[in-house]
């Protein structure tokens, strides 16, 4: 539904695709919000990460802001390692070596916000 600037999108109907990047393993994302429904400004991504899996060890030029959904994991940022959990908001600032892991037994679910 369009109306007025205003996108609704039912995230259920959204492709959830295995991320392809070099280094990331178990990891799904949606792509809920972006350019396609008229976003100027920042992308909502939505990830699921199997138990074990992670993100790439990797860093751009662009910052993350990250709500976990569900489930236990890491975050590593540059050299450290930091628990993360349902509930847990992150920011990873610009040019900066990040990852994100799933420890527990079930599926680590976040949100991620980048700019466009």
């Amino acid at each position: 539904m369009v109306s007025m600037g205003f996108y609704k999108v039912n995230v259920e109907k959204k492709d959830d695709v295995p991320v392809k990047e070099d280094g990331a393993e178990g990891v799904k994302i949606k792509w809920l919000l972006d350019k396609s429904v008229g976003a100027p400004t920042f992308a909502m991504r939505y990830f699921t990460v199997q138990p074990g899996g992670h993100t790439p060890l990797h860093k751009h030029d662009w910052e993350h802001e990250v709500y976990v959904l569900e489930g236990e994991g890491s975050v590593r940022h540059e050299e450290q390692e930091y628990p993360i959990r349902s509930g847990d908001a992150i920011f990873v600032p610009p040019n900066q070596l990040h990852q994100f892991r799933s420890s527990g037994s079930g599926h680590l679910r976040f949100l991620c916000m980048v700019p466009l």
